[in-house]
């Protein structure tokens, strides 16, 4: 029927360009949408909602999102008038919620612990036949009785993560299991637990059949018991509930018709994992689901945790079924130049799907090279475009500093908090409140009281504290305090005096008694700290002669601090207070103070605290959000990419995360890189030239 004249004509589509509207009105059944940043996907998935409620009206819709903010957006949009008639058809969760629910209808109440305390506790009580069934591993708890259940809490959840199922449990499942991680690039997440239970000495090699003699079992009775007990993790939320819709479907369950999901809807599929893909076909099979996957390629990022662009890239072989591309083109968000010169830069990666990306903004974003002969010039010029851009108080205007690696902010957090600048930092960046930290900060001050002369009553305290800091591990307790007792007899009023006498202390350390060479070689390195002419002296003194503050994979579980320690910039930033130990110390612990009433990111949206206009964060954590101005620190070669991206499967996962950082920015980019970091010449990254940034 033609319509009335004079009645105005409703368009159902809401203006979508030509690409979303091809997928919004796409006929096929199973649709893979990919959508680089800023090119209206949110609005596009919700309109394509709407179309398949037009077609069908009796269609259910599981719509999926990955984290509290993205579901809760989607939640928002759908309460408009326009979807109206798909909102209450839809289900809008993340699969953690999907999945408790299922774990409440299995059981009558699931106990979930969240905590790494929590999760360690559970491993020591609950899931104590577990291990006590592999005798490694209750030899190692014998001996380490603190760190390793920490330890297995993780292998436990990754082992989820990973795919790897206990009902089977078999060898042959482990393997088919290793071969899959290996195709997709993540067996280094096992192999990082494979060093550290070496380093607990409860395995003598780092080879994979003695690490699944150790792992398989205490995995597929840990499982089991977990089930048996209602005792839970997040992960298991996921697990849980795909171990249930298995069985279900296993049993030949049908759906009934009114609780039939008829459209399953994954947002961010880019940064799935292989549980997650587990339970979503599982989902979609039992339900007979289409299956709409919606992400994109080029911003996966996210592989250190267990997702993998090979998911998005080959949904064909990883979901067994024959999907649709579509691919939405216009940039709605971004500055011209921003989306030019990032389309140049991930072109250079091969394994990609094309992307024809076109700007909507006629408008460039300005970008800067800030060039500083070294490390403290860059600092220093980052100083200052930060006090300018606050000094211009623009409402609502936030800045961001990205670094490739944590210890890159360091020297920020320190001179931002000594100089009252408000700043927000994501919880990962909190190092300084370490126990690794305040073993640092306490020979600092032992440094600054040596310095004073002054003969306090916490000497030989003191000077034990850092003999527990030059060995990887404290010394025993009998032995630390026989050693105390050694030192207390001469009542030494300065530290040089303490360490006089501990260089003449001839008893057992670490078990074993070398007639004092040990304690002669703790009062070397200990008169280097005290007696260090500088501060930067000082710092590269706890950098290089004490193992203590090193980098310690095994027990970075437990200490941020030792994944990746400072002192790379730390002592670089230390060189600009010469000699004024107290001035340091002063601004370190500031910074401390600072970061303690600093929350974490989740939620950031509700709090007034994250509405600060600077916030630094790690590149990875900047997925998501966009800045006015963002600072990239340090693009130089080794950082950007990292000297450790050896393969080409690596360096191109570097290359998505340059991606992702430069495309943070609205407004401003601006760049830093150092001739010379430390003693070390650098080079310009290689993604400035793919970029054809400055």
């Amino acid at each position: 029927m033609a319509a009335t004249i004079g009645t105005p004509t409703i368009d159902p589509y809401g203006g979508l360009d030509g690409t979303q509207l091809c997928f919004v009105r796409a006929p096929e059944r199973d649709i893979r949408l990919l959508a680089p940043a800023g090119s209206g996907k949110t609005l596009s998935l919700l309109h394509r909602c709407a179309e398949l409620h037009r077609r069908a009206p009796g269609s259910r819709f599981l719509i999926v999102s990955f984290t509290r903010a993205a579901r809760d957006e989607l939640k928002s949009r759908l309460s408009g008038e326009k979807f109206a008639g798909v909102a209450a058809r839809a289900d809008v969760v993340t699969l953690n919620g999907w999945g408790h629910r299922r774990l409440k209808a299995l059981s009558a109440s699931p106990r979930l612990h969240v905590s790494e305390f929590e999760r360690s506790t559970m491993v020591k009580t609950i899931l104590a036949p577990a291990w006590t069934a592999v005798p490694a591993l209750e030899k190692g708890m014998k001996h380490q009785p603190f760190k390793l259940p920490k330890l297995l809490a993780g292998l436990l959840d990754m082992m989820k993560t990973l795919g790897f199922d206990h009902e089977d449990g078999s060898l042959r499942m482990a393997d088919d299991r290793l071969n899959a991680l290996d195709g997709l690039g993540l067996l280094p997440l096992l192999e990082e637990y494979i060093v550290r239970l070496e380093d607990l000495g409860v395995l003598t090699t780092r080879r994979w059949e003695p690490f699944l003699e150790v792992a398989l079992p205490f995995f597929n009775n840990a499982c089991t018991q977990q089930f048996n007990t209602s005792t839970f993790t997040l992960e298991d939320q996921k697990y849980g509930a795909w171990l249930d819709q298995r069985r279900q479907l296993a049993s030949g369950h049908e759906m009934a018709k009114e609780a039939r999901i008829t459209e399953i809807l994954v947002d961010e599929f880019q940064d799935i994992n292989p549980l997650d893909l587990a339970l979503i076909t599982t989902i979609a099979e039992l339900n007979g689901s289409a299956l709409t996957i919606v992400g994109d390629d080029d911003q996966a990022i996210f592989e250190w945790r267990g997702a993998a662009p090979d998911f998005i890239l080959e949904p064909n072989r990883y979901l067994d079924r024959r999907f649709a591309t579509y691919i939405l083109e216009k940039n709605y968000r971004s500055p011209r130049n921003i989306v030019e010169k990032s389309a140049r830069l991930i072109a250079h990666n091969k394994r990609r799907v094309a992307k024809a990306m076109h700007p909507v903004s006629t408008i460039d974003a300005v970008v800067d090279m800030h060039n500083g002969a070294t490390f403290l010039d860059s600092v220093e010029n980052v100083l200052s475009e930060i006090r300018a851009f606050v000094g211009r108080k623009t409402p609502g205007a936030r800045m961001a500093l990205l670094s490739r690696k944590r210890a890159q902010l360091i020297p920020y957090q320190i001179l931002l908090a000594r100089d009252d600048i408000p700043f927000c930092a994501a919880e990962d960046l909190h190092l300084f409140l370490s126990e690794t930290f305040d073993r640092l900060l306490g020979a600092l001050r032992t440094r600054t009281m040596a310095g004073l002369g002054v003969a306090v009553p916490t000497i030989v305290d003191d000077v034990m504290a850092l003999c527990n800091s030059v060995q990887r591990y404290p010394l025993r307790r009998a032995e630390a305090d026989a050693m105390a007792r050694h030192i207390r007899q001469i009542r030494p009023k300065s530290y040089d005096a303490a360490i006089d006498q501990l260089e003449t202390y001839d008893g057992p350390i670490r078990g074993q008694s070398d007639e004092g060479a040990t304690a002669a070689s703790f009062a070397v390195k200990l008169r280097q700290l005290i007696h260090a002419p500088t501060v930067r002296a000082a710092v590269e003194a706890l950098q290089n002669l004490y193992s203590g503050f090193r980098q310690d994979y095994g027990r970075s579980t437990e200490d941020i601090f030792l994944a990746d320690p400072p002192f790379f910039y730390l002592v670089e930033f230390s060189e600009r207070y010469g000699a004024d130990f107290q001035a340091f110390v002063d601004d370190l612990e500031k910074a401390k103070d600072t970061l303690v009433r600093l929350p974490g990111m989740d939620g950031d949206g509700d709090n007034e605290i994250w509405k600060k206009p600077v916030h630094l964060m790690t590149a990875l954590r900047a997925k998501g959000r966009e800045f006015d101005t963002v600072v990239m620190l340090d693009v130089v070669d080794g950082i950007w990419p990292l000297r450790s991206a050896n393969d080409e499967r690596k360096l191109e996962g570097e290359r998505r995360l340059f991606y992702v950082a430069m495309t943070r920015a609205r407004k401003r980019l601006i760049l830093t890189a150092s001739t010379r970091i430390g003693d070390k010449v650098t080079m310009p990254s290689p993604f400035l030239a793919e970029a054809a940034l400055p």
